[in-house]
């Protein structure tokens, strides 16, 4: 969502923890996510830093999540 508020300022990284040393190692993801019915869309001041237009359209946080998991994990 931090990419549709900022209009493609900050990127999403990818998420995957692998461990190559032979030490253990712990891993623990922190998220944080917006109300299941917010409409997000780009900022103003993030359009204005990027041409003044939305490179996004607004989407229902919700919507979007529900459609993240289905397409990402095997039912």
């Amino acid at each position: 969502m931090l990419k549709v508020w900022s209009n493609g300022i900050y990127q999403p990284t990818l998420h995957r923890v692998v461990n190559n040393s032979p030490r253990y190692r712990v891993s623990v993801a922190f998220f944080y996510e917006s109300n299941f019915d917010a409409a997000v869309e780009p900022v103003e001041f993030c359009r204005e830093k990027t041409g003044g237009v939305a490179k996004y359209e607004k989407v229902v946080y919700g919507e979007h999540l529900v459609q993240k998991v289905l397409t990402n994990f095997v039912m």
